[in-house]
C-alpha cells in the first residue's frame, strides 16, 4: 500500500495538538491542515528537528521539523502575545521548544485515548539529521493576519504498526462465499439515532435543584480528550469536534473495537436496568 493511502489517526492528532498548543501560547486560533507526504522534509537553513520518545515504543517514535523562518516566526508571535517583543535567538529557540513539547504532550494524550494505555513523553531532544524509515506528514498553519507556514511531523514504523487496525480475514466462514441477505438489505435503510457525548457527571438531587441560568456543570472529561460518537446508546467511535459550514461536526480519529462496543452496550443496559 502506498504511504499516501495508509489510514492513520496521527495526522489528525498532530493537527489538533499543534493547533491547541499555538492557541494556548498565543491566544490566537490558528487553522492547521495536515496530509501524508512521500519523502522526508527538504534540508533548510537553520532547520529545527525535534525527536521524541514515548513510553509505548522502544526508541524514538515522533518527530517535528520546521524550517528556520517558520519556527522563528511562530516563536516570535508567541513572545509578542506575552508582551515580549525584543527577543534573542535563545529566547526564540526555547519558546519554540516549549511549543513543540506541548504539541507532543497533546499527541501523547490522544494516543492514550486511542490505545487505552497511558502514553507519556519519556525523553526528547533536538537533533541535526533526519531519521530513516519514518512516515511523514506536512501541516499548513494559517492565521488571517499571519499568512501560511508549513511544518512536518513524522512517526516510526514501530508506532504505526501499534496503531494499525488488525487485518481483516479474507476467508469466508465455513469455506463458503458469504452473501448479504435480503433481510439485511432492508435493515440498511433503518435510521439510527447518532449523538456526541462530551462527558458525564453525577449530581445529587439537592445540586440539581440548585441549577439555574448561568450554572456550570463540570464533566468528567478534559478539553483535549476526544468526544464519543454514540449510536443507539453504544459508543462506536471517538474523535474531535470541528466546524463545517457553520455547523458542528466530529472528525473520527478512532473506531471502537467490537469488544469496546459490547462493553459500552452492556454498561448502558445495566444503567437502564438499575434505573427501573
Amino acid at each position: 500500500m502506498n504511504i499516501l493511502e495508509q489510514p492513520t489517526p496521527l495526522v489528525g492528532q498532530f493537527e489538533s495538538a499543534l493547533g491547541q498548543a499555538l492557541a494556548g501560547l498565543t491566544g490566537i486560533e490558528f487553522a492547521v491542515f495536515g496530509s501524508l507526504t512521500e519523502g522526508a522534509p527538504r534540508d533548510e537553513l537553520d532547520r529545527h528537528v525535534w525527536e521524541q520518545t514515548i513510553s509505548i515504543v522502544d526508541g524514538p517514535a515522533l518527530w517535528l521539523v520546521a524550517g528556520g523562518d517558520v519556527w522563528t516566526s511562530l516563536a516570535a508571535r508567541t513572545l509578542e502575545a506575552a508582551g515580549l517583543g525584543d527577543a534573542t535567538e535563545e529566547d526564540l529557540r526555547s519558546t519554540w521548544q516549549e511549543l513543540v513539547s506541548q504539541t507532543m504532550a497533546g499527541v501523547a494524550d490522544s494516543l492514550t485515548a486511542q490505545t487505552y494505555r497511558e502514553v507519556t513523553l519519556s525523553g526528547g531532544k533536538e537533533i541535526t539529521s533526519l531519521p530513516k524509515d519514518v512516515s511523514w506528514a506536512k501541516f499548513t498553519i494559517q492565521e488571517p493576519n499571519f499568512g501560511s507556514l508549513m511544518v512536518f511531523a513524522g512517526w516510526s514504523e514501530r508506532l504505526a504498526s501499534i496503531l494499525a487496525p488488525p487485518p481483516d480475514d479474507p476467508r469466508p466462514a465455513n469455506g463458503k462465499d458469504s452473501k448479504v441477505s435480503k433481510t439485511f438489505d432492508l435493515l440498511l435503510d433503518v435510521a439510527l439515532p447518532v449523538s456526541v457525548s462530551f462527558g458525564r457527571t453525577s449530581l445529587q438531587i439537592r445540586e440539581v435543584l440548585k441549577l439555574n441560568t448561568g450554572s456550570i456543570v463540570e464533566l468528567n472529561r478534559l478539553v483535549s480528550d476526544p468526544v464519543d460518537v454514540v449510536v443507539n446508546d453504544c459508543v462506536i467511535a471517538r474523535g474531535e469536534v470541528v466546524v463545517v459550514d457553520g455547523n458542528y461536526g466530529v472528525r473520527i480519529n478512532q473506531l471502537a473495537s467490537r469488544e469496546d462496543r459490547l462493553r459500552s452496550g452492556m454498561a448502558q443496559a445495566s444503567a437502564i436496568a438499575g434505573a427501573r
